[in-house]
């Protein structure tokens, strides 16, 4: 099966047949005619007038088929439209283009097909009229002409259904037109080029106010416009007809019938030319705008009064003369005018403070009148603003004033300050004014008084605020910095000279001199604390120093808050006060807490802040803070009873008491809490004081005597071993030799009695010696016991860390722990783990050299985990390596002599970690340190 190609035009074919209205539409018999004649005609079961859409073929009429459409790449009709006659298949069955074909392989089993297209009224091809037959068949020229005669039938049906929805389309544009230009009241005109003659509808007549009967031309139409209005109105409408501009579009003034005039918006364009090409009938519309002109105008007034009196506001002059004067020169010219006059009230008497007036006014600033005399008197009087269009027509002109100064028109509103009356803001002229005086105008000037009011009101207050200025210490000012850098203090009161040593005068144009006082190392900061506040407009505060005379350092304080002003200049507003003795005081204070704080957290001891009545942390050293097992911050949530083995209260009676009397409390021996659940023996002591709030606090010493609890521990076990097992033999022997000396058994030779006082002595040196060898014996010979249970590693070691801290810092050495898994838990003796560790730890101290560090880590290593201890010592000497974890085995070294001990310490510690099921061993290289390290099975990390 050969499928064609889309046509080259498919887009517009398609849309033709989409604007034919007819795809997807009901039986009409119009058409169903020409299939039936067709059937009947040509003998054949089959007759479709098909229409081809995108991806279909959809038949108007069929007869003889059951089916509406079916995919148009199956279509013979396809193939059909790329032919100017007719179309013609005798036998699809060996035909190579359709014998796969299903229409031909399966229903309707076409075999014979013969069809020709079917064209819009504007060329394009919407489908096509065809015959089928089930059986081969040829078609004779007489049938060939026939079909195609039908097909013009047809297509005559398809251009007149296209006519109809044109003209449809047409009759319902033209309603919706006149409905539009009746729903806008549109005048229109249609006007004759070549006689002049117009036609124009009721509506025009109306705008214009001219009868139905008066005829229009030319002549007429050109004689209603505006003079002013005409030239460009011509200039305009010759453009179009010379064909420069699409249309003609104008808006000018027409004289209405009454005399008065009126704004018109008049469009057109050249519908009709003459054979010769000449323009010949125009047709347009005229709309009556004046109200949208006036409403502009009056738009264009409002803004021009919003505009001077923003001007005003945003203007950059300090000057407050210079600044009304100016608001009075605006006010005039936009009043059109002459006379301005801002005036002050007191009493009977009417004084002019600013004006703006001819030079031959006669007017000069100081001027007095009395009150009664002036047009102000009426103002006093109503208590409102005042609006004469024309004097000698108005109830007020049988006024004095009237005859005194003869202003025609004049134009007012009260200046209050402070809520009372001050004067008068009022513009005035000798001739009336016709149009009178419209509400934006009499607006403008209200709001103008009472931008006046605000300025007379702030330089009154500035006066005010300037004689206490004087009488403030340190020193008020205004900093003003501009975009390109420059500054300036426009304002600072005489304060200056004592902070700076400089004059008002010398920094009122350029703010340099003051940066030329200020301390050099202080300098940079201040600007950087000037342009971070400029940039978002921050409260500047700022401490420096500066020398109001040479080298005369004094610390001083300023603080202003800025805002930026309408050139994007910024400008500060606030004080510089002396604070040198209360600076210096301060520096000194804080000095002290400094050294404080640094002997605080160097402590050795635990120190702890309390609070007297909650016992709720509030500060902590380091040393407390390890101890504990807590981070700072956890350690901040709870309070001192919660680390105490029992909590507070079996002592804080007893604590609250000392305390009372005497101020402090202690010392007193408790086991501290960790974290973890694992306590420590401390000695707790502390005293009360009173905070700058008046809240009672209390500082805690909490000192670690876990090393002194075992040494006392060992020395118990020691004297009791002595005494239960050594020291009875021992003393019986001793007695005995003590009873022969004695002579209890008979008086002894010279030489036996020698003999026997020796032998007693030394049986008293061997008690001893033989105590202390049992005893050290007794800890390495694997007799003691070990409880097993999972532990925590790491806090283990930070507490062995804390214990041999102060050791540590005695030799200046430094203890380095690198925690690498704080988390890890293994079975273990948590005490002889801690013991092991801790000999590893002490002989690293001991053989380093002083101001060195050591090093702890941790790691898993080959399914141990490994604890290391490095420090830089001697190192071990290859003879002693062999020895080192035998009992009393120390190495003989000139440079460790000082440095021995009993020698059992690794011996200890090797039995240790054996009966935990690990190990101990090192590294070491002689002369660059060692590194030994414990070995226990890996827990969970």
């Amino acid at each position: 099966m050969i499928t064609p190609e889309p046509t080259a035009n498919e887009h517009e074919r398609q849309a033709a047949l989409e604007r034919s209205g007819l795809l997807d539409s009901g039986e009409e018999e119009r058409f169903d005619r020409y299939t039936r004649i067709a059937t009947n005609l040509f003998e054949v079961p089959i007759a479709l007038v098909t229409l081809l859409d995108r991806d279909r073929q959809w038949f108007k009429s069929r007869r003889g088929l059951d089916i509406q459409e079916t995919p148009r790449d199956v279509s013979f009709c396809d193939h059909t439209i790329r032919h100017s006659g007719v179309f013609v298949v005798e036998n699809a069955l060996t035909d190579r283009r359709f014998c796969d074909n299903p229409l031909v392989t399966g229903d309707p089993g076409i075999v014979f097909y013969a069809g020709t297209a079917l064209h819009s009224s504007d060329g394009y091809c919407l489908g096509t009229l065809c015959i089928i037959d089930r059986s081969p068949r040829k078609l004779s020229a007489t049938e060939w002409s026939l079909l195609k005669d039908l097909a013009s039938c047809v297509e005559r049906e398809i251009t007149s259904q296209s006519e109809a929805r044109i003209h449809h389309v047409l009759e319902q544009s033209e309603r919706r037109a006149r409905a539009a230009i009746e729903g806008t009241r549109v005048g229109t005109w249609e006007w004759n080029i070549e006689t002049g003659d117009m036609e124009v509808n009721q509506r025009w007549r109306e705008i214009c106010g001219y009868d139905t009967d008066n005829p229009m031309n030319t002549d007429t139409w050109q004689g209603m416009i505006h003079p002013d209005d005409l030239k460009n109105t011509l200039h305009l409408l010759d453009s179009h007809i010379a064909g420069i501009s699409d249309q003609y579009d104008s808006q000018y003034r027409i004289r209405h019938q009454d005399g008065h005039w009126i704004w018109v918006h008049s469009c057109g364009r050249i519908f009709e030319w003459s054979r010769d090409g000449q323009p010949r009938i125009m047709y347009g519309t005229t709309a009556d705008i004046t109200d949208i002109k006036n409403n502009l105008e009056r738009i264009r007034y409002q803004n021009e009064a919003l505009s001077i009196l923003n001007d005003l506001a945003l203007d950059p002059e300090t000057n407050d003369d210079e600044r009304i004067r100016k608001a009075l020169r605006l006010g005039a010219g936009y009043l059109r005018l002459p006379l301005a006059i801002v005036s002050e009230v007191t009493g009977d008497v009417y004084t002019v403070l600013w004006f703006e007036a001819p030079e031959d006014s006669g007017l000069k600033e100081g001027l007095s009148f009395p009150l009664a005399d002036t047009y102000c008197s009426i103002i006093v009087e109503k208590k409102d603003s005042l609006a004469i269009s024309h004097m000698a027509k108005s109830p007020y002109r049988a006024q004095p004033c009237y005859e005194l100064f003869g202003l025609e028109s004049y134009l007012a509103a009260p200046i209050h300050v402070q809520n009372q009356l001050f004067g008068t803001l009022n513009f005035s002229s000798p001739s009336p004014r016709p149009e009178g005086f419209s509400d934006t105008e009499i607006t403008f000037v209200t709001l103008l008084a009472r931008w006046i009011a605000g300025v007379i009101e702030r330089r009154t207050s500035m006066q005010t605020l300037t004689k206490l200025v004087q009488q403030t210490p340190g020193m008020l000012y205004q900093y003003r910095l501009w975009p390109d850098g420059s500054s300036a203090f426009p304002f600072c009161s005489q304060g200056i000279t004592e902070i700076y040593g400089l004059s008002e005068e010398e920094v009122r144009d350029d703010a340099t001199p003051c940066f030329s006082r200020i301390h050099p190392e202080d300098l940079p900061m201040l600007e950087l604390s000037i342009a971070s506040s400029a940039l978002d407009l921050s409260v500047w505060n700022h401490q420096y120093r500066v020398a109001p005379q040479k080298e005369q350092w004094r610390w001083v304080e300023g603080r202003a808050t800025p805002e930026e002003l309408a050139d994007k200049s910024i400008m500060w507003h606030g004080y510089i006060t002396d604070i040198d003795e209360k600076k210096r005081t301060q520096l000194a204070l804080q000095e002290s807490e400094d050294e404080l704080r640094r002997l605080f957290e160097q402590s050795p001891i635990g120190i702890a802040l309390t609070d007297f009545l909650t016992t709720e942390f509030l500060d902590a050293n380091d040393v407390f803070v390890k101890s504990s097992g807590y981070t700072r911050e956890e350690l901040l949530e709870i309070c001192l009873g919660q680390l105490r083995e029992g909590g507070f209260s079996d002592i804080r009676s007893q604590a609250l008491t000392e305390i009372s009397e005497t101020g402090r409390y202690g010392p007193y021996e408790q086991n501290i809490v960790r974290k973890d659940g694992s306590m420590y023996p401390a000695r707790i002591q502390g005293w009360r004081i009173i905070n700058s709030a008046g809240r009672p606090l209390v500082w805690s010493l909490v000192e670690d005597i876990s090393e002194q609890k075992k040494v006392e521990r060992m020395k118990n076990e020691f004297i009791s071993t002595v005494s239960h097992e050594l020291r009875t033999p021992l003393t019986s022997i001793a007695g005995s030799l003590g009873l022969i000396a004695g002579e209890a058994l008979g008086p002894l030779p010279e030489q036996v009695k020698n003999l026997i006082a020796i032998a007693a002595n030394n049986s008293d040196q061997l008690k001893y010696l033989i105590d202390d060898l049992l005893d050290m014996e007794k800890l390495v010979s694997g007799t003691m016991a070990l409880t097993l249970a999972p532990h925590r590693i790491s806090p283990i070691l930070r507490d062995a860390i804390d214990r041999l801290h102060t050791f540590a810092e005695d030799r200046h050495i430094r203890i380095r722990f690198d925690d690498r898994h704080p988390r890890l838990r293994a079975i273990i003796d948590g005490q002889r783990l801690g013991q092991a560790f801790t000999n590893l730890l002490s002989n690293a101290i001991k053989f380093s050299p002083d101001n060195s560090e050591v090093l702890v880590t941790t790691d898993l290593h080959d399914g141990f985990f490994r604890i290391q201890v490095c420090d830089q010592g001697p190192g071990i000497p290859a003879g002693f390596r062999s020895r080192i974890f035998q009992k009393f085995a120390q190495a003989d070294s000139s440079d460790t002599r000082g440095r021995r001990g009993t020698g059992l310490g690794l011996a200890i510690t090797r039995e240790i970690m054996t009966q935990m099921g690990g190990q101990v061993d090192f590294e070491s290289v002689e002369g660059q340190g060692a590194s030994f390290w414990l070995e226990i099975p890996s827990g969970q990390d």
